[in-house]
């Protein structure tokens, strides 16, 4: 569900080519984004036209700094290739699904 991505070219290339996109920024021993993990996947599996990635950020600097990501966990989400949603650090998971389900609705008009 959750597939890595190693390199920029590699996630730019998703996201352009993917309606609905959803990149997930985790760190190993960050015990927020080990807890809210397997929400983000519950999310994914109710909506299997959204493409994902997880990206860890200990191995990852390049694809965060190029991402302005700078607390995690982090949550970006893509409508037809344009940033639509980011959240990070403390956020409701239930309130991030609402929004995507706004977009997705948007787009299937």
């Amino acid at each position: 569900m959750l597939e890595s991505v190693t390199t920029l070219t590699e996630y730019s290339k998703r996201v352009e080519t993917t309606p609905l996109f959803l990149a997930y920024f985790t760190a190993p021993g960050c015990g927020v984004c080990t807890s809210i993990r397997p929400k983000i996947e519950g999310l994914l599996a109710a909506h299997p036209s959204i493409e994902s990635c997880i990206i860890d950020i200990s191995t990852q600097q390049k694809i965060s700094a190029q991402l302005s990501i700078f607390s995690i966990p982090a949550v970006l989400f893509y409508a037809q290739g344009k940033e639509t949603i980011r959240e990070a650090r403390y956020f409701s998971v239930e309130q991030l699904e609402e929004k995507i389900e706004r977009y997705q609705a948007l787009l299937e008009e």
